[in-house]
């Protein structure tokens, strides 16, 4: 970083000011090495209740499409409790489920500053993870 930044991590009145090491991917706010969250490689997260949540969904939703796809390989619905012969997929992590485990929902994306819902078909997980999303 080029410029002196200042850790703007904390509350209106009680923000940190040590100085910043990075800038978090989620929420844009420069944060100090006590306030790191996750530091590796171009990723940089900061402490903040909602960029931790973001983060661990991510690690979290990476996985479920690893088992997902393992399977689906198989010839099964993503659901682990569940059987033969997915029918359907997920128009969000492009997993195959069958017809119990998938449902057509209207879904919230963001297209620039207005928030548009548009139908698609979403597995649970996958209509979960819109609440820790909603406001990125």
């Amino acid at each position: 970083m080029s410029n002196p930044q200042v850790c703007q991590v904390g509350s209106l009145f009680a923000r940190c000011r040590e100085p910043a090491i990075q800038v978090c991917q989620y929420c844009a706010r420069p944060f100090c090495s006590a306030h790191a969250y996750y530091l590796q490689d171009h990723e940089a997260v900061c402490t903040r209740k909602p960029c931790r949540a973001r983060r661990d969904d991510l690690v979290a939703h990476l996985e479920y499409r690893r088992v997902v796809a393992a399977r689906n390989g198989a010839g099964l619905c993503g659901i682990e409790t569940c059987g033969p012969h997915p029918t359907m997929e997920c128009s969000l992590c492009h997993g195959r489920f069958c017809s119990e485990h998938l449902r057509e929902r209207l879904y919230p994306f963001r297209q620039g500053r207005v928030t548009v819902e548009r139908p698609v078909s979403a597995c649970a997980r996958c209509w979960q993870r819109r609440k820790i999303w909603r406001g990125a």
